[in-house]
C-alpha cells in the first residue's frame, strides 16, 4: 500500500472513531434521564446502544474505560 493511501485510510478510521466517541458521549449524557410528555414520565435508556458502541470501539483497540472528555468545538468548525 502506498503511503498516501495508508494515510487516507488512517484519517477515515480516525474520523469514524471520533464520531463513535461523540455519539457515546452524547448517549451517556442523556442515558437514564427522566422525560415527561403529555402527563406521563418515563426514563431514557440507551444501555443497548452504549454496549454496541463500546464493543465497536474495543474491537478497534480503543479503551472505553477511561473518562469521557467533553468535545470542544473550535471557532473554525
Amino acid at each position: 500500500m502506498k503511503s498516501a493511501a495508508f494515510i487516507q485510510q488512517a484519517r477515515r478510521e480516525a474520523q469514524l472513531v471520533s464520531a463513535l466517541l461523540l455519539a457515546r458521549y452524547i448517549l451517556v449524557i442523556h442515558d437514564r434521564k427522566l422525560i415527561t410528555a403529555e402527563g406521563e414520565t418515563s426514563e431514557l435508556d440507551f444501555g443497548a446502544e452504549l454496549e454496541e458502541i463500546d464493543a465497536a470501539l474495543q474491537a478497534a483497540g480503543i479503551d472505553t474505560t477511561q473518562p469521557l472528555h467533553a468535545p470542544v468545538r473550535r471557532r473554525n468548525e
